[in-house]
């Protein structure tokens, strides 16, 4: 379905009203100073005349403020809940990360007819997941956040992991990276563009929105592009670019970035897809649930 009804009002919600992007950086600089990352400096690459952050080389770009979050958790929290979409590297992101710690993972997922392929990917990583039959994804939501209230030992963290010290690991990671002129990005919920926005202040930037309409705050300074295809609809092959990527995804973002360009371009790329082991499990995880079974696992 097409989403073209974005609210384009230049705020960054993750930046105070009495903040300038300049300010917040070092705010977020300072929340992150105790921490180091343990994936290492970003890859960045030249292809067709655009430097390309090749997250594709880790599990996802989410690992890097995945991990700034995680490691500052008190001791007593030993479980992370999230909701992971039918599409998404959030999942396994959260797990590589949460093996890390010493963490447990437990995803919310929406019910269907079948597992996709991320979901699979997830429960083959050993998360403890719940289907729920949902209206919408801001229901399940608020489901994981309810569980994880009831249970003292978890920590629940918004969808597309929406969080100050995530974005203070963005950050951080992104201020490595000499600040580029432009900057093309895919965008779900924003806190990528929202966070490399204040990494790099006087950049331009374009989201490419592949998911839905983007909510007040959401874009911050970010010129929106609206993609036509469904969010779960794959890239066709000739627009994809010569990287790994997610072809529901980055991929997608890729056939509106200028190349050989006369400006200093950046994507972001972040991520590719994982690798699924044992195809088998889609035959053995029955994730439908009826409006009367919905608490079931």
């Amino acid at each position: 379905m097409a989403h073209n009804n974005h609210i384009v009002d230049g705020v960054n919600l993750d930046v105070g009203p009495l903040y300038s992007l300049e300010d917040a950086k070092k705010e977020y600089l300072e929340l992150a100073s105790d921490w180091k990352d343990p994936y290492g400096p970003p890859v960045v690459k030249e292809h067709n005349g655009v430097r390309v952050v090749r997250d594709d080389l880790l599990t996802g770009s989410k690992v890097r403020g995945g991990d700034c979050l995680i490691s500052s958790l008190p001791e007593h929290i030993d479980t992370i809940v999230y909701v992971q979409p039918r599409t998404g590297l959030a999942g396994v992101s959260l797990l590589d990360v949460a093996k890390r710690h010493g963490k447990k993972i437990k995803l919310f997922m929406p019910s269907s007819k079948q597992i996709s392929y991320h979901q699979a990917c997830c429960i083959e990583r050993g998360c403890d997941y719940e289907f729920h039959r949902i209206a919408a994804m801001p229901n399940l939501n608020r489901l994981a956040k309810l569980w994880a209230m009831e249970h003292e030992n978890s920590f629940f963290v918004p969808l597309g992991l929406k969080h100050p010290r995530v974005t203070a690991g963005i950050v951080k990671t992104a201020s490595s990276i000499p600040e580029p002129d432009e900057v093309y990005c895919a965008t779900s919920t924003g806190v990528l563009t929202r966070a490399l926005q204040i990494a790099w202040p006087n950049a331009k930037f374009t989201s490419v929105c592949v998911s839905r309409n983007m909510k007040a705050g959401e874009l911050g300074k970010a010129k929106p592009i609206s993609e036509a295809l469904a969010f779960t609809s794959a890239e066709k092959e000739s627009n994809l670019p010569p990287f790994p990527t997610i072809d529901t995804y980055d991929g997608k973002a890729w056939k509106y970035v200028p190349k050989e360009s006369d400006k200093d371009v950046l994507f972001w790329n972040v991520g590719a897809e994982p690798i699924l082991k044992d195809d088998t499990i889609y035959t053995k995880i029955d994730s439908y649930r009826d409006w009367a079974k919905n608490a079931d696992n």
